[in-house]
C-alpha cells in the first residue's frame, strides 16, 4: 500500500509512490527499472529504489518507485511493481546534487530499457 513519505522526491522533481517492504523478502538494495500495475489495471513504466536511503536520511527499508510521466495521487491505493532490471546498488552521494543527477542517468537507463519514451 502506498504511504506518505518525507516527500523529497517530489521537491526535487522525482515524486515516489512510497511503499514499506514490512514481511516482503527484500530483494538486494538498489535501483531498478520498474513497471507498476495501479489498483484499476494500468501499467507504468519507472524507475525505483528499494533501501534506506543513505545520502538523505535513513528509513526503515521501502520500495520508492517514480512511475514515469505519471501526476496523479495514489496514496493508499495497492500497487504491484514488478522489478525489470537491475541497474545498480543503493549508494550513499557525497551530496543531494549529486544525487540527483544520478537519478536523471538512472532513469534514461530505464526509459530505455523498457522502451518508455
Amino acid at each position: 500500500m502506498v504511504q506518505k513519505g518525507r516527500q523529497l522526491g517530489r521537491k526535487l522533481g522525482f515524486p515516489t509512490a512510497n511503499v514499506p517492504l514490512a514481511d516482503y523478502v527484500a530483494p538486494t538494495f538498489g535501483v531498478y527499472a520498474t513497471r507498476t500495475r495501479l489498483a484499476d489495471g494500468r501499467e507504468l513504466p519507472g524507475v525505483a529504489n528499494v533501501g534506506v536511503n543513505p545520502t538523505t536520511g535513513q528509513v526503515e527499508p521501502r520500495l520508492e518507485v517514480w512511475l514515469f510521466d505519471f501526476d496523479e495521487d495514489i496514496y493508499g491505493e495497492t500497487i504491484e511493481t514488478d522489478l525489470v532490471a537491475f541497474l545498480r546498488p543503493e549508494e550513499k552521494f557525497p551530496s543531494i546534487e549529486a544525487m540527483v543527477d544520478q537519478i536523471r542517468i538512472d532513469a534514461r537507463r530505464a526509459r530505455d530499457m523498457l522502451g518508455a519514451w
